[in-house]
């Protein structure tokens, strides 16, 4: 009897794994069935967008057989195929499609027509994704010429030009080599310095877009402080004042740099004070960039005292306590890249963002590094920023505390740091770095980050804080 029921437990036993088996084939012959649909989707997705870009040309041919290569006619569909090619990362086929626009409007508007120069921004930007900035920089020092020129109408298209140039120069410092660094820098704030006195010129008085353009000035001038502080050939070619190699010290530089920056927020601050109807608002909210401003470079008195009045500004202005402590209710990393002048965009870009406060004594960041040459900088700008899946990125996460206007010294590198309202008492909670990371220096940079604090009733406020930290590609 036991022999039996012992026999009777062995089939049972080879039926179980046999099932089994056949579950697990099932089940991989499933995942291989929907790889392989996946694939042909791929495929077929692939497929149909080179039959639509076909049909885009055979349409520009049999335009050009109508009317001629270089008609203006052609302009429109030569302009919306170029975006197509780039779309789909054919940038050799783009190219010839933007060469052949430009040459349209040269031989019909003239050499030097505005109206080209979208498209030489275009062409500027094929040519890096190609990884070519030779003959991107060739390109920019003709952009940069045209620009110049006092021919040219001054008018928002002339600016918004101006601007992207400003941001492909940026996109140069993290993505061209070194020593061209310290040129895409200088280059970007005389591009910004000449789009402020356009706009200022352009723009009705109180026009919004005036500061946020002379905001980017305070931006690059922070940019700039960074690689003075690190060093290397790009900063000391930003501290050189002559052909044989001389240079101001690093101290100096900053400083420099630290009372450039102060004067755009100060000329932000009289943009919205100096008229017949001062705008208090925006003098307010401009006192609370200039609070940032003395954080970075570690003012705590200053500090404190532009955030106490631009408190009471908002106050004047009309709005409660209660809406002026929903706008500082989280911390934000330093600096911010962008310039609102009144208190509804502010508190819109807020709900919107990254940094979230679920209960008002802690707060969540997250970080991406510009570049690995700056590890300490979040980019200014999107370009060659791809979008990264949060659940495959390498990262690190940290926590923290920000004592309000605190500061704290510390040695690095044989020289004594004394930062405001930096990270302090950092402790790393996790980490998913495969690749080779020199954890004291990041760990170093994290505690170089400056926040503005939380601000209650305009007084700093200390709370815990969590850092995803993500690596640069």
């Amino acid at each position: 009897m036991l022999f039996g029921l012992d026999r009777i437990g062995s089939v049972g036993k080879i039926q179980y794994k046999s099932m089994r088996y056949l579950t697990a084939t099932a089940l991989f012959s499933v995942l291989l069935s929907s790889a392989a649909f996946a694939q042909l989707e791929d495929l077929e997705r692939l497929e149909q967008i080179q039959q639509e870009l076909d049909r885009t040309q055979e349409g520009l041919f049999d335009l050009e057989l109508e009317y001629g290569r270089l008609d203006r006619r052609l302009l429109e569909p030569l302009d919306q195929y170029s975006l197509a090619l780039i779309e789909n990362g054919r940038y050799g086929d783009a190219h010839n499609v933007l060469d052949q626009a430009i040459q349209i409007i040269r031989v019909s508007e003239g050499l030097y027509s505005p109206t080209q120069f979208p498209l030489l921004v275009r062409h500027i930007e094929n040519y890096i994704n190609r990884g070519d900035w030779t003959n991107a920089g060739e390109l920019i020092e003709h952009l940069n010429w045209l620009l110049s020129r006092s021919e040219n109408p001054v008018n928002e298209e002339l600016i918004t030009t101006i601007l992207d140039l400003v941001d492909i120069h940026l996109w140069g410092v993290a993505d061209d080599v070194a020593i061209n660094q310290s040129t895409h820098f200088r280059q970007a704030e005389r591009l910004t310095n000449m789009a402020s006195r356009i706009a200022r010129f352009n723009y009705e008085e109180g026009d919004s877009r005036v500061p946020e353009v002379m905001y980017k000035k305070v931006v690059q001038m922070y940019l700039q402080s960074v690689a003075v502080e690190v060093g290397g050939k790009t900063g000391i070619s930003l501290r050189s004042y002559s052909s044989i190699g001389y240079a101001v010290s690093r101290s100096d530089a900053r400083l420099s740099l630290y009372y450039s920056g102060l004067r755009s927020l100060a000329s932000i601050q009289s943009f919205y004070a100096d008229n017949e109807k001062p705008n208090i608002e925006g003098t307010g909210l401009a006192f609370f960039y200039l609070g940032d401003w003395e954080v970075i470079f570690g003012n705590p008195g200053a500090a404190r005292e532009a955030y106490e009045y631009g408190n009471q500004l908002l106050l004047a202005a009309g709005h409660s306590q209660e809406t002026i402590n929903r706008y500082t209710s989280q911390p934000k990393q330093l600096p911010l890249l962008e310039f609102h002048g009144s208190l509804e965009n502010a508190l819109a870009e807020n709900s919107e963002s990254t940094s979230n406060n679920e209960e008002g004594s802690s707060s969540n960041f997250t970080f991406r590094q510009w570049s690995a040459q700056f590890p300490r900088t979040i980019s200014p700008v999107s370009y060659g920023m791809r979008e990264i899946d949060m659940e495959r990125s390498e990262y690190a996460m940290f926590s923290f505390n920000l004592m309000g206007l605190d500061q704290i010294g510390r040695w690095y590198k044989g020289r004594y740091k004394n930062n405001l309202s930096s990270p302090q008492d950092l402790e790393l909670v996790n980490r998913q770095i495969s690749s080779s990371v020199d954890w004291f220096e990041l760990t170093e940079s994290i505690k170089d980050f400056h926040f503005r604090p939380q601000l209650v009733n305009g007084e700093a406020q200390t709370v815990s804080a969590t850092l995803y930290y993500q690596l640069a590609e």
